[in-house]
């Protein structure tokens, strides 16, 4: 039986290329039925937006890049890692390994990132360890150009042959104003057209959802986040699309790690989502079952769930670890009335108290603010969070401060 009380997570020198960075036994959902996967996070020359821009405001992965180009022999070496540990966890589970995630912190099918004969080296690693699911992420942008020149997509599916081929996207929102935000390397229409792109080539899509963004409140994140899959579920026009929406929590290098540090007065002060958020967006969708799910499954972990819902400022500690069991309890067994019923142990008054919380500038004068932020950032060779961290000081008023220290500067004052 398919049980989370067997997750394994491994971990390696991240300094040596030769290994991955991570290799996690965690479980899924696969056709109606709980399987188990393995996800690893492979060593990384980085993904190329962010060495060159500085990359989304949100995301950490900039924290573990090596960079450097990581070449073909490396990373044979670490998928021999990979299906070292596949063929030790078969050898001692109930039932096979049944899903393979491979990520690389970045774009799967940019040549600047991972080469071509690495990527057939993961196919073939997915068919010879008779995987039913392999899953990658990239991004629209991506996606689109492949479709115009390399088809390495096509090609890959043909490959895979009865190997289903999921394609994870980090659209993150499908409000154009929110993903600016979170400085997004490819357009809403990029996005839009991959997932066709995508489906029409005979592989899955899947979209990660961001949930509460820096310089986004509880309630528009929420707002922005039923939307967000609203409008997927209307692009998919009926067809299959899959949704993992991703609370954001502490990472170093980040544009909210910076906002954690103001005064919680301050309307720009950041903190990571409740978990009764997630149950109030799940609770939107009953009609998606395995389908809509959350990156917090990735969290479960029998040494040390409690701390890390205790060290975290969501729910209070103990409503919280409750919530997360009826969370996994659904993830398992798909059953909609758990999600009320976690709902009913939701400490509502915390809910309430967190969605009166609003940031007084509308999102365009936000954005407006970000991107000077990041053209500044980038003009003094600097990452966002530590220019933010030079020039600001964090019990000053957020938005002022910036106002003041950006003084006359134009967005056409690009590095």
């Amino acid at each position: 039986m398919v049980s989370p009380a067997v997750v394994r997570n491994i971990r390696f020198d991240n300094a040596d290329p030769r290994e991955p960075r991570s290799v996690n036994l965690y479980f899924d959902h696969f056709r109606g039925e709980p399987i188990y996967r393995v996800v690893a996070y492979l060593s990384n020359s980085g993904c190329e937006w962010s060495r060159k821009t500085g990359g989304c405001t949100m995301c950490g992965t900039k924290n573990s890049a090596l960079a450097r180009q990581i070449s073909d022999d490396e990373f044979f070496s670490q998928f021999e890692i990979v299906r070292k540990y596949v063929t030790e966890f078969n050898a001692s589970l109930d039932a096979p390994v049944k899903s393979l995630h491979i990520y690389n912190d970045g774009f799967f099918f940019n040549d600047n990132e991972i080469s071509p004969r690495a990527r057939e080296a993961v196919f073939e690693m997915a068919c010879d360890l008779n995987m039913q699911k392999l899953v990658i992420e990239t991004n629209g942008l991506d996606i689109v150009r492949d479709d115009k020149s390399t088809d390495y997509l096509g090609k890959a599916v043909k490959r895979l042959g009865k190997t289903e081929f999921e394609i994870t996207l980090g659209l993150e929102s499908t409000n154009p104003l929110v993903r600016a935000l979170y400085n997004k390397p490819d357009s809403i229409g990029d996005v839009k057209n991959s997932l066709e792109i995508i489906r029409r080539k005979g592989a899955i899509a899947k979209g990660y959802v961001l949930v509460k963004g820096p310089m986004l409140t509880e309630a528009e994140s929420y707002e922005d986040c039923v939307n967000t899959i609203r409008t997927l579920k209307q692009w998919s026009n009926g067809e299959r699309f899959r949704v993992e929406f991703q609370p954001v929590c502490l990472l170093p290098n980040t544009l909210h790690e910076y906002l954690m540090m103001l005064k919680p007065s301050d309307p720009y002060y950041w903190e990571p989502p409740l978990l009764s958020t997630l149950f109030r967006i799940l609770a939107n969708f009953p009609d998606m079952g395995e389908d809509l799910y959350t990156a917090l499954f990735a969290r479960i972990d029998i040494d040390s769930p409690w701390e890390f819902w205790s060290a975290r400022p969501h729910d209070d500690p103990e409503t919280t670890y409750k919530l997360y069991l009826k969370l996994v309890e659904y993830y398992l067994h798909r059953r909609h009335d758990t999600i009320t019923a976690a709902l009913s142990i939701a400490d509502e008054s915390l809910w309430q108290k967190r969605i009166t919380r609003i940031i007084p500038q509308p999102i365009e004068e936000r954005v407006h603010l970000v991107k000077k932020l990041l053209a500044q950032s980038r003009k003094n060779n600097m990452m966002l969070s530590d220019y933010l961290k030079t020039n600001l000081d964090p019990a000053d008023d957020f938005f002022s401060s910036c106002e003041k220290l950006l003084g006359n500067v134009k967005l056409d004052d690009q590095a």
